[in-house]
């Protein structure tokens, strides 16, 4: 469990510090100290001993990593329980790609424009947008523990993930294909490459409900669940 808080602090991280945005941690938990875009947590608990206290000013979502803190007294609301999945290391594989799907890994900052507008219309509607550089800033290219992929049919983005690596883990982050082209193998093909299976590491995501079962046959198992603060409006 201690290897999913810390991957998913560190994304957090990372991804704030690309957007100018401040963050800090200690034994008890991650904080945004800035505002962050919707997307993020504010708050991250990376001790299953956390006390509430430490995370009780967040001003939005809070991880409760080991689901082991009460957050009502504070002004929060119990809002989602996500679980956290974990594949051991593994073999690179020498799975065949749809032929008509390209894997690009980001290199430039058109790419993460790419990349932020296509996991935009893959997590909302297929019409979406997004001013570039809202959510995800091409600033995040100089973090070298992060690793973002891009997937293309006919040379026009289609889905998107996202790797981030610690020193025990790789975590698997914003896999998604837009609805019109899901069911194709594109969503798994994007989860092979972000498992960067050459580091010889663990790979950790927290699922939706849908994909658990693309997951379960890539090789996770269910290892625990985390719970999703948010504040009272």
């Amino acid at each position: 469990m201690a290897l999913c808080a810390d991957a998913v602090a560190g994304w957090h991280a990372a991804w704030l510090t690309a957007l100018g945005l401040r963050s800090a941690a200690d034994d008890d938990a991650w904080r945004a100290l800035d505002r962050a875009p919707h997307i993020y947590f504010t708050a991250i608990t990376l001790r299953r001993d956390t006390p509430a206290e430490a995370v009780a000013d967040a001003p939005g979502a809070v991880c409760d990593s080991w689901q082991t803190i009460d957050l009502e007294p504070f002004g929060f609301r119990d809002w989602r329980h996500e679980p956290w999945f974990l594949c051991p290391p593994s073999e690179p594989s020498d799975h065949k790609l749809p032929p008509e799907l390209e894997i690009v890994r980001v290199a430039t900052a058109k790419e993460v424009e790419e990349l932020e507008a296509v996991s935009v219309r893959g997590f909302g509607k297929e019409d979406d947008t997004i001013e570039p550089g809202t959510i995800h800033s091409p600033a995040i290219l100089d973090d070298p523990r992060m690793v973002l992929w891009l997937g293309r049919v006919e040379g026009k983005p289609i889905g998107g993930a996202m790797s981030y690596r610690t020193d025990e883990a790789v975590g698997i982050f914003g896999v998604t294909t837009i609805a019109s082209l899901r069911r194709r193998g594109y969503g798994t093909a994007l989860t092979r490459a972000a498992m960067l299976a050459d580091s010889g590491l663990p790979s950790i995501l927290a699922p939706s409900p849908e994909g658990e079962g693309v997951y379960r046959r890539l090789g996770f198992e269910h290892v625990g669940e985390l719970r999703i603060w948010s504040r009272q409006t």
